[in-house]
């Protein structure tokens, strides 16, 4: 927790020297963004050198103590430094900022009921939305921990770089080292990640509109938001003891219906935890483009916020690529949509000279990123293809947009005509992230573009309700505005509250106490980089509660990262089932024990007898067994 800490105070400082100009609020926020980002690249910094070691977190938590008293150095005495905290909050971020907490609380409730939580009988359980992704997450935490090696490998395909997004993950292992839990070094981070989204969204909302009205909206829109999904369950199409029990029957998550367009915290944030990470500083770097874009385009400033936001678009390939693509996307957009303004306000050169310095800081900060990982997992193939009308199934392209997106996508339909000046710009600009998204596949599955999606519904949505409000001011029966408004808010919130109340009821055994006592077994008596043979299925105890690395994963996570898996996982059924194969491929792969449980004998006709006779059983509890083989 004290680690935690450190990095925070880092980057509060950081933001009050780099960007002295922003308000309070603004500043802490992006101190906040800026201390996730310290925290998930000082530790891997670090470990280039050190490996993925405590002595790499010590160097690195000293860094950041040693950056944040440096910085505060500089501070003191100028006006710079005391802007921190001078100005009094206003209204408006007060009310963001409550609206904030409240809803991270709300995710702190599902981090604690989805995230291993421990019943009485030793079991670990988890929701609805972490069901699937947070095995993937754990295990990816828990090998960086135990095996300290770095660059990391995929610990459920051990040869392989882990060309997947880590760096939420390397935070989570970094806090591994100063005392907490695997459980509780993901809630911890999760949460200061979090209130950075919900707050930063409020601010990038209220920079835009300046009034608190379309500001709320705006919000509620996008934490509670979900399409016309409702009408299916109001309709006798899905009954509501489905909702509360069924697996994925919700408002905005039907996949055989094309119900897609699913609520940012059940579907995104929460399960999703590079998206969260991503989501945290892409949302920093939307506020800082649109300022650097606005006062250069006005008057030939913005250079400083450019260069930081250089800095901070250059951290995020391995925080989570497809936001960094979106920030990339939303950068050449609003380059063209404020050309014109550039050139009337003779300030063309300016633009053209800061997007140059901007991109060369980004660069070079994102391209030994992007050639380490990036381009490796691009090879493999199959993660670049045309994909036109993104997931839209038999919907009509345009009638799935408006039942998915709901209220926003109607409003930005009749909106786009409306624009003029600045919004337009901003809402033209992002409409090229829509058509990318909408017209190439960046992973094997389509589905994943929603990623790039969100950020243009971040920039739409608000866009939207401003526009929204300022034709309800002109109407003059106040009633009559009020009930439009009302009706606009619960219209785009309802089925979006309809799955949040879904996922807070949701639970699902992930792991018994049998498996959890094998990990633990595990984990005290077996090298932390042994290999294991077990079966493919993605609730692993192998992976995932103790790290170690496991012939083959599940197939839901390799291929859709671009992993070549299909041999070798068919190699695995081939092993259990025949010993003088398994004896020619244990050697040469390496093979130190073999696991036995009931996921195993489910999925394959294992030769018990076989391991029983040749190797020494050093584990037989609870219906799992571990042989040895490595002497």
């Amino acid at each position: 927790m004290l680690a935690l800490l450190v990095y925070m105070l880092f980057g509060l400082a950081l933001a009050a020297v780099v960007l002295p100009s922003l308000r309070g609020a603004v500043k802490c926020w992006l101190g906040l963004v800026f201390g996730c980002v310290a925290l998930m690249w000082l530790p891997c910094l670090a470990a280039f050198f050190a490996g993925f070691t405590k002595t790499a977190q010590y160097i690195a938590l000293g860094a950041a103590l040693a950056g944040t008293v440096c910085l505060a150095l500089v501070g003191p005495g100028k006006p710079r430094w005391r802007k921190l905290t001078a100005a009094m909050p206003g209204t408006r971020d007060v009310t963001g900022a409550l609206l904030s907490l409240f809803a991270t609380v709300f995710c702190g409730y599902l981090l604690h009921t989805h995230v291993l939580m421990p019943h009485g009988d030793g079991s670990l359980w988890v929701g609805q939305s972490t069901y699937g992704d947070l095995a993937m997450h754990l295990g990816f935490v828990e090998s960086l921990y135990q095996q300290g090696k770095f660059p990391p490998e995929y610990s459920i395909y051990p040869g392989q770089l882990l060309d997947y997004p880590f760096l939420a993950d390397a935070a989570s292992a970094s806090l591994r080292f100063f005392g907490l839990s695997l459980r509780m070094s993901v809630i911890l981070p999760s949460l200061a990640m979090l209130f950075a989204v919900f707050f930063g969204f409020w601010l990038l909302a209220d920079s835009l509109t300046e009034k608190l009205a379309p500001t709320l909206t705006a919000w509620l829109l996008f934490v509670c938001n979900g399409g016309f999904g409702f009408t299916k369950f109001f309709s006798g199409e899905h009954t509501f003891s489905e909702l509360l029990s069924g697996f994925y029957i919700t408002p905005t998550n039907l996949a055989d219906e094309d119900v897609r367009w699913v609520n940012v915290i059940c579907d995104m944030l929460i399960p999703q935890r590079t998206t969260m990470a991503g989501w945290c500083v892409v949302l920093a770097g939307i506020f800082l483009l649109i300022l650097a874009v606005k006062k250069t385009v006005t008057d030939g400033s913005g250079k400083r916020e450019f260069l930081v936001l250089g800095a901070l678009a250059g951290t995020m390939p391995m925080i989570h690529t497809h936001s960094f693509l979106a920030l990339g996307l939303l950068s050449g957009g609003w380059f063209f949509a404020f050309l014109d303004k550039a050139r009337k306000n003779a300030q063309l050169r300016a633009l053209v000279l800061h997007y140059v310095l901007y991109g060369m800081v980004c660069m070079a900060l994102a391209l030994p990123q992007l050639i380490v990982w990036t381009f490796d997992a691009a090879s493999t193939g199959n993660l670049l293809w045309f994909n036109p009308g993104w997931v839209h199934g038999d919907m009509n392209w345009l009638w799935f947009w408006i039942y998915n997106c709901g209220v926003v996508f109607c409003i930005a339909l009749v909106m786009m005509f409306f624009l003029r000046g600045d919004n337009a710009r901003l809402f033209w600009g992002a409409a090229v992230v829509f058509a990318v998204g909408n017209l190439i596949a960046f992973q094997p599955n389509p589905y994943d573009d929603n990623k790039l999606l969100y950020v243009w519904y971040m920039v739409v949505d608000i866009l939207a309700c401003g526009w929204l409000w300022e034709q309800l001011e002109r109407i003059r029966i106040r009633p009559l505005a009020q009930a439009a408004a009302a009706l606009t808010v619960a219209l785009g919130v309802l089925s979006g509250t309809m799955t949040m109340l879904r996922e807070a009821v949701s639970e699902y055994q992930l792991f018994s106490k049998e498996q959890a006592d094998a990990a633990a077994f595990i984990c005290e008596n077996t090298p932390a980089d042994s290999l294991f043979l077990t079966s493919t299925a993605h609730t692993n105890p192998v992976a995932v509660l103790s790290g170690r690395n496991i012939l083959c994963g599940a197939g839901m996570y390799l291929y859709y990262h671009g992993v070549n898996y299909q041999q070798r996982e068919a190699q695995v059924a081939q092993m259990y089932q025949d010993g003088r194969t398994f004896e020619l491929l244990a050697e040469e792969y390496g093979v130190d024990y073999v696991y036995v449980s009931g996921s195993e004998t489910g999925s394959y006709a294992v030769d018990y007898g076989y391991f029983a006779d040749h190797y020494p059983l050093i584990y037989d509890q609870g219906g799992i067994s571990i042989f040895q083989i490595s002497r």
